[in-house]
C-alpha cells in the first residue's frame, strides 16, 4: 500500500480509513439517537424479563402461573444471554431512556470491537494499512450497521468482546498452565455477551493447540498444550451444563430427530456464510433472491449453494497468498472455522432449534476478512485485485444504503413511552397500553397479554404476559392452558392473527373464562379482546 504504484502512502491510508470510521459510527449513534432505534423480539424477551425480575434471584423473572393467573411464578431466563438485557437495562436504571440506553450501547461495544479487531490484526502480523482498510470495510458493512437500528442484543456485544478473546486466545496459545484462569474469565465475559460465543472461545482454545511452530515436531509439547486447552474447556463445560444449560431451554436443545443428510447442505451453507458474513453477502443475497414477493430459490441453503464457488475461491486465494508470509495466522483462523462450523453442522444435524443464519457466523468472517484483504492486495492479477475492490464496494453501498433505509422506516414507526420504536405495535396500540397501564394499589389486577415482547416492555404499571404469535404454531398454542382470573385481562393481537385462527387460540387459553364474556375492541391493525369484572 505504501508503494508508488499504489499512490498512497501508509499514513495516508490510516488518516483516511480512521476518519471513515469515526465518521460513520458518530453519524450512526448522532442519526438513531435522534429516531431511535427499533427494539428486535428476541431482545425484547431479555428485556422483558428484566423489566419482570421483582426481587427475584439473578435471572430469574416471573410470569402468570399457568394454574392460577392471579399470581406469578418464577422461571430462569435460560435462553438468552444476560448482557443484552442488563448492559441496556443498567443504563436505563443510571436515568437514560431505554431507547437511548440502546443507542449508547452499540456505540460503546462498536468502538471497543473496532479497537479489539485492529489489535488483533495487527497481533497476526498484518501492516497497518491492511488493519485499517478491512476496519473501513467493516463499518461500512450492513452487520455493522443493523444494529444501530434494529437491537439485535447479543450481536453487538459479541463483536465488542470477541476480538479481545481472540486476542487473549493468540497471545496465550503456548498454553502454559496460568492460562487456564485468564482463558476460563475470558469465556465468561463472552458468555455474557451471547451464549453462541461460548462455542466460539472454545472453537478457538482448541485451535491454539496446533497454531505454534512446527506443532508436530514437539509432540510432547502439543501434548502439554492439549492437555491444558482440554482442563479449560472441561471447566468451562461443567460450569455452563449446571449453572445454565440444565437450568432450562435453549437453542442448543434438540427437538428432532438426526438428520444426516442435511450434513452437506448445512456445510456447504456454513462455507458460503465464513466467506460472506463480514460483509452480509448471505443476507444480500436473501434479499435478492427469498424476496417474499418474488422468490426466485426455494431456501437459505439454496442461496449458500451459489455463493459456495466465490467462497472457495476466496479461501483458496488467501491461502496462497498467504501460507508463507501468515502461516500460524491460517492455522489459528482455518481450526477455528473448522471447530466453530463442526460443532454447529453437529446442531444442526441433531435438530437443534438455533436458526439458520448468516449473523453466527460473523465473528468468523471478520476473523478471516484482514487475510482475505491481505491476499488480494498482494496477488498479481488485476483482475482479481478489482474483484476484491468490487465486493468490498458492494458490501459497502449494502451497509450504507441498508442503513439510509432502516432510519427512514423507522421514523413511520410508533415511538414508545420509553424512547424506542415499534416495528410491530401500531400507533393505536401504543396509545391504548397507555390508557390501560395506570397505577393501582392493586397491581396484579390488570393482566396484559400481547403478541410480542417488545409490545410487553410498554407495560410499566400493571402485570405483562407475552407470547411469540407469528412463530409460533397454532396447535402449540391450543395446548397451553392458563386457570383462574383476574379483575381486567386484555389480549391484544393483530388482525391478521384473527384470520388465521391464533387469536382465537389465545383467548381460549384463559379456560376459566366463558366466550360470551369476552368483549371485542379495534385498534388500528390490531384487536384487543377483554374481560373487565
Amino acid at each position: 500500500m505504501g508503494s508508488g504504484r499504489r499512490g498512497l502512502s501508509t499514513q495516508s491510508v490510516l488518516v483516511l480509513c480512521g476518519a471513515l470510521v469515526v465518521a460513520i459510527v458518530l453519524a450512526y449513534t448522532v442519526i438513531n439517537a435522534v429516531v431511535r432505534p427499533v427494539i428486535w423480539s428476541d431482545s425484547g424477551w431479555g428485556l422483558l424479563g428484566w423489566d419482570l425480575r421483582h426481587g427475584l434471584p439473578w435471572n430469574h423473572w416471573a410470569s402468570p402461573d399457568p394454574q392460577d393467573i392471579a399470581r406469578d411464578i418464577s422461571t430462569f431466563m435460560s435462553i438468552w444471554s444476560p448482557g443484552q438485557h442488563v448492559v441496556p437495562g443498567v443504563l436505563e436504571e443510571m436515568g437514560l431512556s431505554l431507547g437511548h440506553a440502546v443507542i449508547a450501547t452499540d456505540a460503546l461495544f462498536s468502538l471497543i470491537g473496532l479497537a479489539g479487531w485492529f489489535l488483533l490484526y495487527r497481533a497476526f502480523g498484518f501492516p497497518p494499512q491492511v488493519a485499517a482498510i478491512a476496519l473501513a470495510v467493516i463499518a461500512c458493512s450492513r452487520g455493522f450497521a443493523f444494529p444501530f437500528v434494529i437491537f439485535i442484543g447479543g450481536e453487538i456485544l459479541l463483536f465488542g468482546v470477541a476480538p479481545w478473546f481472540l486476542l487473549l486466545v493468540w497471545k496465550l496459545r503456548e498454553l502454559r498452565w496460568f492460562a487456564v484462569p485468564a482463558l476460563v474469565t475470558g469465556v465468561a465475559v463472552m458468555f455474557f455477551a451471547k451464549i453462541s460465543a461460548v462455542i466460539l472461545a472454545c472453537a478457538a482454545i482448541s485451535a491454539a493447540v496446533l497454531s505454534g511452530p512446527h506443532p508436530w515436531r514437539d509432540k510432547a509439547d502439543t501434548i502439554r498444550r492439549g492437555l491444558i486447552a482440554g482442563i479449560a474447556i472441561a471447566i468451562v463445560g461443567v460450569v455452563l451444563y449446571y449453572a445454565w444449560y440444565s437450568r432450562g431451554w435453549t437453542a442448543a436443545s434438540t427437538v428432532a430427530a438426526i438428520k444426516w443428510s442435511s450434513l452437506v447442505p448445512h456445510a456447504i451453507f456454513i462455507l458460503s456464510c465464513v466467506w460472506g458474513a463480514a460483509l452480509s453477502f448471505g443476507e444480500l443475497a436473501n434479499f435478492i433472491l427469498l424476496h417474499p414477493g418474488r422468490p426466485i430459490l426455494g431456501s437459505q441453503l439454496e442461496v449458500g449453494y451459489l455463493l459456495a464457488l466465490p467462497a472457495a475461491g476466496t479461501l483458496y486465494l488467501v491461502w496462497r497468498q498467504l501460507r508463507r508470509t501468515h502461516r500460524d495466522y491460517l492455522v489459528f483462523a482455518g481450526l477455528t472455522m473448522l471447530a466453530y462450523g463442526a460443532v454447529f453442522l453437529l446442531l444442526w444435524v441433531h435438530g437443534a432449534t438455533i436458526g439458520q443464519e448468516e449473523r453466527y457466523f460473523r465473528p468468523l468472517s471478520l476473523l478471516l476478512l484482514p487475510g482475505a484483504v491481505q491476499a488480494f492486495l498482494t496477488v498479481p492479477s488485476r483482475l482479481l485485485r478489482l474483484a476484491g475492490a468490487l465486493m468490498a464496494l458492494v458490501g459497502a453501498l449494502y451497509g450504507l444504503a441498508g442503513q439510509a433505509r432502516h432510519v427512514v422506516v423507522n421514523l413511520g414507526h410508533p415511538l414508545g413511552v420509553r424512547d424506542f420504536r415499534h416495528s410491530t405495535a401500531d400507533e393505536a396500540v401504543v396509545n391504548f397500553i397507555r390508557t390501560i397501564d395506570v397505577p393501582s394499589p392493586d397491581r396484579a389486577s390488570t393482566l396484559v397479554f400481547v403478541p410480542s415482547p417488545e409490545i410487553g416492555l410498554e407495560v410499566r404499571n400493571v402485570r405483562v404476559m407475552a407470547n411469540h404469535a407469528d412463530f409460533w404454531a397454532i396447535e402449540d398454542m391450543r395446548n397451553l392452558k392458563f386457570r383462574g382470573r383476574v379483575p381486567r385481562l386484555y389480549v391484544i393481537v393483530q388482525k391478521r392473527l384473527v384470520r388465521e385462527g391464533k387469536a382465537k387460540a389465545m383467548v381460549e387459553q384463559f379456560v376459566d373464562y366463558k366466550p360470551s364474556e369476552w368483549k371485542e375492541m379495534p385498534l388500528g391493525d390490531f384487536v384487543c379482546f377483554y374481560v373487565v369484572d
